[in-house]
């Protein structure tokens, strides 16, 4: 029995179900953090949307205590599961549940690749505690308990509805700039501007194996030694996100949205994300576009690509023979949310 995005919030009343669920969510390409300065109105947002694929499906069922299974390639750290158990714990012990979950992580959305793993999979876990203890809930009861979207909000609003996210992060209050991980935004959620559905144009995804990808402290040190960037910088983002990307998406432009991309891949912030790469990473974006990619771009803090182009797998098959390290996928702009599937 499947439900969509929205069938679990509009019945009435507790939702009873079977001891034994599953989570399907989706990837999100995060375009780029917009506010990485500390003298403005706000700090962080951000641009992106979901996609298709790579996915995750997370499988459930009541446990004596709390559990995390993890059987992808690349696998939570001991420090990373250990802090969902506890938000988890936390999560039980507020409502009085008593019934703890395990979970069992399987796909192909690695951590620290810059597709948004971790802040689907708190989602997921946290929504089938509550489905497991027949507690009825909203979306914004599950992304308050979850602690996630202290970054962008990217990530918690694609995780329910799929599509296009354009937020402006939250108010300066001397908090500190630093990756979505550690995060803490202190109850306050990313003022969302735009959410809509995603043009349906095919996109590329390029995951370069042969490079390293980034630990969760290494993504703080990045943030320490790179921020804050001059306010200069941040308006020249701003004008590609909101002139840019948002406009081509909302008019489906497809040449606008390939040039605010390209043109994103060289500002400031973004650049400096590229950079920790170094020319590995600029050889495989190179090459890409050689094989006939229309834009090139890094999500988060990468080292995963996102190309469009007008023959992706052609592109693909270009990328593999000259990179044989690397996954490539034939995905698309996802519109849709999370699945729940019960046993």
């Amino acid at each position: 029995m499947l439900l969509n995005t929205l069938n679990i919030l509009n019945m009435s009343g507790i939702v009873h179900v079977n001891k034994k669920l599953q989570i399907k969510s989706f990837s999100r390409i995060h375009i780029t953090l917009i506010g990485m300065n500390d003298d403005g109105y706000r700090i962080n947002g951000g641009v992106g949307f979901s996609i298709s694929t790579p996915s995750l499906n997370c499988t459930f069922q009541e446990s004596a205590n709390f559990e995390i299974f993890d059987d992808r390639i690349l696998k939570f750290s001991e420090l990373e599961k250990s802090r969902l158990i506890f938000i988890l714990s936390e999560v039980k012990y507020n409502y009085n549940i008593l019934k703890s979950i395990s979970c069992n992580i399987i796909g192909d959305v690695l951590p620290h690749y810059g597709l948004g793993s971790n802040t689907i999979i708190y989602l997921s876990c946290i929504e089938a505690l509550l489905i497991v203890n027949d507690i009825s809930y909203d979306y914004n009861l599950i992304v308050a308990l979850s602690k996630r979207g202290g970054t962008s909000g990217i990530g918690i609003n694609t995780y329910f509805d799929g599509g296009f996210v354009f937020d402006l992060g939250i108010k300066n209050n001397l908090q500190p700039l630093c990756p979505s991980s550690i995060a803490d935004r202190k109850g306050s959620l990313p003022l969302l501007i735009k959410k809509c559905e995603s043009p349906k144009w095919p996109i590329g995804v390029c995951i370069p194996k042969y490079i390293s990808n980034k630990s969760e402290q290494e993504e703080i040190d990045f943030f320490k030694s790179n921020c804050p960037i001059d306010k200069v910088y941040i308006e020249r983002i701003l004008y590609e996100v909101l002139f840019g990307v948002t406009s081509a998406v909302i008019e489906v432009d497809y040449i606008a949205f390939c040039e605010s991309v390209n043109a994103i891949q060289i500002s400031q912030w973004k650049l400096l994300e590229r950079s920790i790469y170094g020319s590995e990473l600029f050889k495989l974006e190179k090459a890409i576009k050689s094989f006939g990619a229309d834009c090139v771009g890094m999500t988060s803090l990468g080292p995963t690509l996102f190309f469009l182009g007008e023959n992706i797998e052609r592109i693909n098959k270009n990328i593999s023979l000259e990179f044989p390290e690397t996954i490539c996928y034939i995905s698309s702009f996802n519109n849709h949310g999370r699945e729940i599937c019960y046993d």
